[in-house]
């Protein structure tokens, strides 16, 4: 387990470098408090998930007692086939659930924690809320218990995806040239920094993880300019970005989110005052 673990926190710490030597811009806010709240999440949500599912070859047989069943055994003998089929499926799983945390009112009010980070750096790649964590870790969960899918596919491609969102959320500049090369099957730096925006139609694309070809085939791909690139403007609308630093203001992220709807329904469905009115008067 200590390999994966070093594979994990190595990540982190290469492009945190690669941050502090190259960074692609100015921070808007002081870093520290931002940075060590983002981790705080991390680290806290690693322990719920931990205590809550329980590692899948324990839990497989405890299900099908429970319900009475046999579960089907993973399809693929063969171990190229097994991985690749196997990495497909959890990155489109991936690609779909995080499909759903914006579709869905419910879902949005907890990852807009992770949308909140007014400076996107590789720490942000951890910014989830506790209850999002469980939620997506769940649906995981279930399917590789439901599959039986090997433990080399499962750890294969979290660290695929962990390794990737620390660099697609780092605040570094990749080549022009690597970028095009890149883009037609990963999902980059930049194809992920548009996914970051305000600008709703940016934040709602480019949502895969590793692999940039679901949002191509299922028509959520949006690319800008350079120039663009450089104007964009992170965070969620609805939040004031200097709350979105406290830890207790982002712990409360879906509470927020949700007055911040009712206001704005109520804004927009006051009738219009009479002119002449006493409330009309300045």
């Amino acid at each position: 387990m200590l390999s994966p673990a070093l594979a994990f926190v190595g990540s982190l710490l290469l492009v945190a470098l690669w941050e502090f030597c190259r960074p692609r811009r100015r921070r808007e806010f002081p870093a520290l408090r931002r940075r060590v709240a983002n981790v705080g999440f991390w680290i806290v949500n690693l322990f719920l998930a931990a205590f809550f599912l329980e590692p899948t070859g324990l839990a497989r047989p405890r299900f099908e007692a429970l319900l009475g069943i046999d579960f089907p055994s993973w399809p693929f003998a063969d171990p190229g086939v097994s991985f690749l089929a196997g990495f497909l499926f959890l990155d489109l799983a991936n690609y779909l659930v995080h499909r759903c945390e914006h579709a869905v009112p419910f879902l949005w009010r907890f990852h807009a924690l992770h949308h909140s980070d007014p400076d996107v750096d590789v720490t942000t790649s951890l910014r989830h809320h506790p209850i999002e964590y469980l939620l997506a870790s769940a649906v995981y969960w279930l399917a590789i218990i439901m599959l039986d899918m090997p433990a080399v596919v499962v750890l294969g491609h979290g660290l695929a995806v962990f390794s990737a969102s620390a660099v697609q959320h780092g605040n570094v500049r990749l080549p022009q040239w690597l970028e095009r090369w890149l883009q037609p099957v990963l999902a980059t730096t930049d194809m992920h920094r548009i996914h970051h925006s305000v600008v709703f139609d940016q934040a709602n694309s480019n949502y895969g993880a590793v692999l940039s070809v679901w949002d191509r085939l299922l028509g959520t791909y949006a690319s800008i300019s350079r120039a663009q690139h450089e104007r964009i403007v992170f965070g969620v609308r609805e939040l004031p970005r200097r709350d979105c630093l406290k830890p207790s203001a982002m712990f409360l992220t879906p509470w927020r989110i949700s007055r911040a709807a009712v206001s704005d329904r109520a804004l927009h469905q006051q009738p219009p005052r009479e002119l002449g009115s006493p409330k009309s008067r300045g």
